[in-house]
C-alpha cells in the first residue's frame, strides 16, 4: 500500500529539484489530466518559474526522447512499471499540450499565491469585497497609521495621554524625547505571528480599566524595594567601617578587593560578572582574606569588625543578591516597552481602518485570517471554494514553513491523505532553515513524523543522502566540519535546555552525505583565519586585509584559466555587497554580478528623471539643481536644462504623472544619447512600476517621490546575465550552486539585539500575557525571562549554523572561507575549533596557528588540490539545450524608446461642432455610449450581485460617476431591473466560477491571437461565455461568441454554451 505522505529529507545538492519534478510528472504521465487535482506550492516567485520550467522542459524532452531528458524517463519508468515506453512518451506530449492550453491549472505556485486564492474566494465568509487589493508593504502603511493617528489626536484623546507619559518618562531617564520614531520602530511587531496569536488577549487586558497603572506601578514598587535592599547592604557596611574608623583603604586590595563588591552594590551594579571576582570569592570562603597576613589576628580592628560582622553581611549579601537580581532584572525588563505596548492595539486599530478605507488587505494578514476561519471548521470547505477538488499536494521548501502557514495547509493535507494512492509530498532539508525572520520554523520538518499520530495516516520519511553537486573533497570537508560543529554547538548549549539541544542533534542527523562512486578525490577547501591586528609592514586594517585577500584569490583562478562567470562572492549582508563591489573597482576592472547592481537607482538615466521631479517641487534645492546642470553639460553641451525646467514649472505641474514622466524623458533626450540608451531596459522598468503605482495612488508628486524613497529605488530589473563574478548574500544564494566559492567576512556577531515575546510564566509578571523583552544574554540571564533567553539563543545557534552549512554548500569545484579570528560572539570563533578536529579525521589536510596568539597569528586549513576544468569540460556547451524549446538560451535585444514629444493638433469636425451646439440626437448618443461603457466596466468587474454596492462605490472614488446623467443611484436602479431576469441573475450567483475579460491565446496564420470574452462561468456541469452588448444586433456578434465556445471546447471544456446579452432591453439570444 502506498504511503499517504512521503517526506524527502533533502541535504544540499542530493537533486531536490529533480525528485520533486519527477514526481510531478509521474503523475500527470500516469493520468495526464490529474494536473487539475495538482497543487504544488514553493516559497519563492523564482523557485515557482524553476519547477515550472524544468516539468514543462522535461515533459517536451521525453514526449521528444531529447538525451537530457533520459533519466527523468527511466525514473519514471521505474515507478510506472505498468506503462510502456511508447505510452509514457505518448502520454508526456498529451500532458505537456494539456498545461499549456490550461496554463492556469498548473497550480505550481507561492504559498501566498496559494492562500490568496483561498481568501478571494472565501471573500463573502470574511466579509471582503472581491475585488479587494493585497498590499504587500507594511511597514509603510504602518507608519502612514502612526502619522494619521499622531494628527488626529485631540486634547481629550486618552492616546495623546499616553504618548505624553510615554514622553516624560524619557526625559526623566535622560532619553530622546521625540519618541515618533521609536513608535513606528515598535508598532511593526503587529504584523509578527506571535504578537497577532495573543493580540486579542493582550488587548482586553491592557484596555481594563485601571489595569495598566496598577501593573506598572506594581512592577516599579518591586524594582524600587529591590534596589533599596542592595542600597541598605551597601549602607550597611559603610556604616560599619566609618563607626569603627576604617576605610577601604585597610583592607587587602582597597576598591579591587573584597570591599569592591559593596562599592559596585552601591553604584547600581549587581551582576555575577560585575561583584563576582576571584577576590570576593576568597573572602566568601575565609575571613582572613579580607586582609593582609600580618592582621589577620584577633586584636587587629580589621580583623574584628570582619569575624563579627562584615563576613557574615557578606554571605548574607550573596544569600539574597540572586533573589533581588531576579526581581530587578525581571521588572526592569517586563517595564521597558509597557508606553509602547499599549500603543499597538490603537496602531493595528488604526491599520485595520485604512486597509478598509482603501480596500485593501495585508498579505500579512492572510494567514491568521484564515486559520480563525478554519478553527471554526471541521471540514475542509475552506480550500474547496478555489474551485477544483485537490487529490495531490506537495511542498517544497518545507524547512521555512511557518507555524500558523503550517495549520492553515494541514487541513488540506488531512483532506488529501484520506483518499486512497493519495500521492502527497514534502521536501524540505532542516540545515538549510534560515529565513526565521520570515517566521519559518526548521522543528516542523524535524518533528514532522509526529505531526500525524492517526496511525491511518501513513508517512513515508526518506533522505536523499548522495550529493551530485560538489567534488568528493568538499563533501568529505562538510561532512566532517559539520559533525564536528554541531558537536561542540550541543555541548556549549547542553546545560540549558537539553531536551532543545536533542533537536539540533536531530536537525543534522543526517549531514553526512554520500558521494557517488565515479566522483575522484577532487577539490581544494582553504580557510584563513587572520589575526586581529596585522604584524606585516603595510598595517592594514582588518577589512583591508580581507578584500586584499578575495582579490588574491580571484587572481589565482583567473590565472588557472577560470572563468569569471564561475565564481561567486557569497557574503552575510547586502552591506558588505557594496564594500566589496567599490574595492573591486578601484583596484581591477573585473566584471561583477550582482542583483544590487540592477536596481533601479544604479540608473542614471532614472535618476536624472527622478531628480528632475524633486526639482519641480524644491526649486530651491541647489545639489538636484546642480545635479541637473552637470547632466546637461555632460550629454547636451547645454546647462541650461535646469532653467528651462523652471521657467515651464508650472506647465509640468499641471500634467498627469506619467505624462510628465515621458515629457522629461524628451526634455532630457534620453532617447538619444547612447550611454542612456543602454539603460533602456532601467527606464522600461521604472514606468512599469510608475503605472502600477498610480494604479493606486494619485498623481502628486510629492507622495510618488516618497514611495521613490522607501520602495521604489530598491527595485531591480531581471537579469539572466552572468558574465561576471556573482557577488550575492548567503540568504539569495540558497538553491543555487557554484564551482568556485569565495567567502570573505565570515565572522560575523551571531546575536544582535531585538524584541523577542514572552509570556511570563510567574506571578505577578503573568497579569500581562504577553511582554516585549529586549534580547540580551546580560539582563535576560538570572531573570524569570532566562529560559526565553536559551530557547532563542539556540534557534539563533542553528540560525547561524545553517548559514553557513547553506554557503559551504553551494561550492561545486574549490571553496575559500576567509574571515578573523575572534571571541565566542563571532562565526569565526567555531570554526577555528573545530578545523584542528576537521583536519585529524580528514588526514591529509594541513592545518597551520592551533594554539597560537589570536592577535598576532593566522589560521591557514587546506584540503586537496585546486581543481580547474580540463579542456574537454571548458569546451562548447551541450546542444541538447537547444533542442528544447523550453530552455534554449535567452536572447538579448536593446530596447529603443521613442516619446512622441508633442500632442497631436486636432481640427474640430461639422459633428463636434453641431454636438457643441447642443443636438439632441447626439446628446441622447453621447448617453447612451457613456452609460454603455460604465455598465460595461461594472459588469466585467462584479462576481455576483452583492459585488455592486462596492464596485460602484470604487467607481465613484474613480471620478467615472460625477454628474447626474450618470449617477450611482441611476446605474444601480438600472443593474437591479436586469437582476429581474432570472437568468441574469443566476449569472452573477455565486454558483459560478467567474473568468472576467481573461485572455484567450490561439495562433491563426502563424500569428499568436488574443480573444477575451466579457465573461467565462464555469461549474461542474458546463461552461457559458457571454458578451455584453450595448448597441444594435449585428451578425458578426454571433460569429464572435461561436469562435470563444470553439476555443473553449478545443482547451477541454465539455458543455459549452454561449450567449448575448443586450443590456438595455434586457433581451439574452442564445448562440448555436
Amino acid at each position: 500500500m502506498n504511503p499517504q505522505l512521503t517526506v524527502y529529507k533533502a541535504s544540499a545538492g542530493s537533486g531536490k529539484t529533480f525528485t520533486l519534478a519527477k514526481e510531478y510528472m509521474t503523475l500527470v504521465i500516469e493520468n495526464p489530466l490529474s494536473y487539475r487535482t495538482i497543487l504544488a506550492v514553493t516559497f519563492t516567485n523564482k523557485a515557482t518559474e524553476e519547477m515550472k520550467t524544468r516539468i514543462l522542459s522535461q515533459l517536451y524532452g521525453i514526449s521528444r526522447r531529447l538525451p537530457q531528458s533520459t533519466d527523468y524517463l527511466r525514473q519514471i519508468q521505474a515507478a510506472l512499471p505498468h506503462l510502456s515506453e511508447e505510452q509514457i512518451v505518448k502520454n508526456a506530449g498529451m500532458a505537456l499540450s494539456l498545461l499549456i492550453h490550461n496554463y492556469n491549472y498548473f497550480r505550481v505556485e507561492t504559498i501566498d499565491t496559494f492562500f490568496q486564492s483561498v481568501l478571494r474566494n472565501l471573500a463573502r465568509e470574511l466579509d471582503l469585497t472581491a475585488n479587494l487589493r493585497i498590499g504587500l508593504n507594511d511597514d509603510q502603511v504602518e507608519q502612514q497609521a502612526v502619522d494619521e493617528l499622531i494628527e488626529s489626536l485631540e486634547t481629550t484623546n486618552r492616546l495623546l495621554f499616553w504618548i505624553m507619559e510615554y514622553i516624560k518618562e524619557n526625559i526623566a531617564d535622560d532619553k530622546n524625547w521625540n519618541v515618533i520614531g521609536q513608535i513606528k520602530a515598535f508598532g511593526k511587531n503587529i504584523f509578527k505571528d506571535y504578537y497577532k496569536e495573543n493580540a486579542e488577549r493582550l488587548s482586553e487586558c491592557l484596555e481594563q480599566e485601571g489595569f495598566f497603572k496598577a501593573f506598572t506601578s506594581k512592577m516599579r514598587k518591586m524594582r524600587q524595594e529591590a534596589i533599596e535592599h542592595f542600597n541598605q547592604i551597601a549602607a550597611t557596611f559603610f556604616d560599619a567601617l566609618e563607626e569603627n574608623g576604617l576605610t577601604v583603604e585597610d583592607f587587602s586590595y582597597g576598591k579591587t578587593g573584597v570591599c569592591g563588591y559593596f562599592l559596585k552594590l552601591r553604584n547600581g551594579k549587581y551582576d555575577d560578572q560585575d561583584v563576582l571576582t576571584m577576590r570576593v570569592a576568597k573572602a566568601l570562603e575565609d575571613e582572613r582574606n579580607w586582609m593582609k597576613k600580618s592582621a589577620a589576628k584577633p586584636g587587629n580592628p580589621v580583623y574584628d569588625l570582619v569575624s563579627s560582622v562584615l563576613f557574615q553581611l557578606l554571605h548574607y549579601a550573596e544569600e539574597n543578591r540572586p533573589k533581588l537580581l531576579r526581581i530587578y532584572k525581571s521588572t526592569d525588563l517586563t517595564m521597558r516597552h509597557m508606553n509602547q505596548l499599549r500603543l499597538l492595539s490603537s496602531i493595528d486599530s488604526k491599520v485595520r481602518e485604512m486597509n478598509q478605507d482603501a480596500n485593501r488587505f495585508l498579505l500579512s494578514d492572510t494567514q491568521t485570517l484564515l486559520n480563525s476561519l478554519i478553527q471554526d471548521s471541521d471540514s475542509p470547505f475552506i480550500f474547496e471554494k478555489i474551485g477544483t477538488q485537490l487529490e495531490h499536494v506537495m511542498i517544497d521548501e518545507f524547512q521555512d514553513t511557518s507555524t500558523i502557514q503550517w495549520k492553515n495547509f494541514k487541513v488540506l493535507l488531512e483532506e488529501t491523505m484520506s483518499r486512497e494512492n493519495a500521492g502527497n509530498l514534502i521536501v524540505g532539508d532542516v540545515k538549510q532553515s534560515i529565513y526565521r525572520w520570515r517566521s519559518g520554523d526548521w522543528r516542523l520538518l524535524n518533528n514532522i513524523n509526529n505531526e500525524f499520530k492517526d496511525t491511518q495516516h501513513r508517512i513515508d520519511i526518506k533522505n536523499l543522502a548522495t550529493n551530485y553537486r560538489s567534488d568528493r573533497n568538499i563533501i568529505e570537508f562538510n561532512n566532517a566540519f559539520f559533525t564536528t560543529a554541531v558537536g561542540k554547538e550541543c555541548e556549549a548549549l547542553n546545560d540549558n535546555i537539553p531536551s532543545e539541544v536533542q533537536q539540533l542533534r536531530s536537525a543534522y542527523a543526517d549531514v553526512e552525505q554520500q558521494v557517488p562512486a565515479q566522483k575522484t578525490a577532487n577539490g581544494l577547501v582553504r580557510i584563513q583565519l587572520l589575526s586581529t591586528t596585522d604584524s606585516s609592514e603595510e598595517s592594514l586594517d582588518g577589512n583591508e586585509r580581507m578584500m586584499q585577500l578575495t582579490l588574491n584569490t580571484v587572481n589565482e583562478l583567473r590565472e588557472k584559466g577560470i572563468d569569471f562567470s564561475k565564481m561567486a562572492i557569497l557574503v552575510r549582508n547586502n552591506k558588505t555587497i557594496q564594500a566589496i563591489a567599490d574595492y573591486f573597482q578601484s583596484h581591477c576592472d573585473y566584471p561583477l554580478v550582482s542583483d544590487e547592481a540592477f536596481r533601479l537607482d544604479a540608473s542614471q538615466a532614472v535618476n536624472i528623471l527622478v531628480t528632475a521631479l524633486h526639482y519641480l517641487i524644491y526649486p530651491d534645492d541647489e545639489i538636484a539643481k546642480a545635479t541637473i546642470e552637470k547632466f546637461a553639460a555632460t550629454y547636451q553641451e547645454a546647462a541650461e536644462s535646469a532653467k528651462l525646467l523652471y521657467e515651464q514649472r508650472e506647465q509640468f505641474q499641471q500634467m498627469p504623472l506619467y505624462d510628465l514622466a515621458e515629457r522629461l524623458f524628451n526634455h532630457f533626450h534620453l532617447g538619444e544619447i547612447e550611454d542612456m540608451k543602454q539603460q533602456s531596459a532601467y527606464v522600461c522598468a521604472f514606468y512599469d512600476q510608475l503605472s502600477n503605482y498610480l494604479i493606486d495612488n494619485s498623481s502628486d508628486i510629492t507622495n510618488f517621490l516618497k514611495e521613490w524613497e522607501n520602495n521604489i529605488h530598491k527595485k531591480s530589473i531581471h537579469s539572466d546575465v552572468v558574465n561576471g563574478i556573482r557577488l550575492i548574500s548567503i540568504h539569495k544564494s540558497k538553491g543555487l550552486e557554484f564551482d568556485n566559492v569565495i567567502m570573505p567576512f565570515c565572522d560575523w556577531q551571531l546575536e544582535m539585539r531585538n524584541t523577542i515575546w514572552c509570556s511570563p510564566q510567574e506571578a505577578p509578571y503573568n497579569e500581562l500575557p504577553l511582554v516585549p523583552v529586549d534580547f540580551n544574554a546580560k539582563k535576560m540571564v538570572g531573570s524569570i525571562y532566562e529560559n526565553d533567553y536559551a530557547h532563542e539563543h539556540l534557534q539563533n545557534t542553528v540560525d547561524n549554523l545553517n548559514l553557513l552549512y547553506v554557503a559551504f554548500t553551494r561550492a561545486g569545484r574549490n571553496l575559500f572561507v576567509y574571515g578573523k579570528r575572534g571571541n565566542a560572539t563571532r562565526r569565526s570563533k567555531i570554526i577555528e575549533e573545530s578545523l584542528a578536529d576537521v583536519a585529524n579525521k580528514l588526514g591529509t589536510a594541513t592545518y597551520e596557528g592551533d594554539g597560537s596568539d589570536i592577535k598576532t597569528d593566522n589560521i591557514l586549513f587546506e584540503y586537496g588540490m585546486l581543481d580547474v576544468p580540463s579542456e574537454s569540460q571548458k569546451g562548447a556547451p551541450s546542444t541538447d539545450k537547444s533542442l528544447n524549446v523550453f530552455s534554449a538560451p535567452s536572447k538579448d535585444f536593446s530596447i529603443e524608446i521613442s516619446i512622441n514629444p508633442s500632442l497631436p493638433t486636432f481640427r474640430q469636425s461639422n459633428k463636434s461642432r453641431d454636438f457643441i451646439k447642443g443636438d439632441d440626437e447626439e446628446e441622447q448618443q453621447k448617453f447612451y455610449i457613456k452609460m454603455g461603457t460604465v455598465l460595461h466596466n461594472l459588469f466585467s468587474t462584479i462576481h455576483t450581485k452583492d459585488d455592486v454596492e462596492e464596485a460602484l462605490r470604487q467607481l465613484e472614488l474613480d471620478g467615472v460617476l460625477y454628474d447626474e446623467n450618470v449617477s450611482k443611484e441611476r446605474i444601480e436602479n438600472m443593474i437591479r431591473k436586469r437582476f429581474n431576469s432570472a437568468q441574469v441573475s443566476e449569472w452573477f450567483s455565486d454558483k459560478w466560477e467567474i473568468f472576467n475579460e481573461c485572455s484567450i491565446l490561439s495562433m491563426e496564420n502563424g500569428k499568436m491571437v488574443e480573444h477575451r470574452p466579457d465573461r467565462v462561468m464555469r461549474n461542474k456541469e458546463e461552461m457559458i461565455v457571454v458578451d455584453f452588448k450595448f448597441g444594435k444586433p449585428k451578425d458578426e456578434y454571433h460569429t464572435q461568441v461561436r469562435q470563444y465556445m470553439d476555443l473553449l471546447e478545443a482547451m477541454g471544456n465539455k458543455n459549452v454554451k454561449g450567449y448575448l446579452w443586450f443590456v438595455y432591453p434586457n433581451k439574452i439570444v442564445d448562440v448555436k
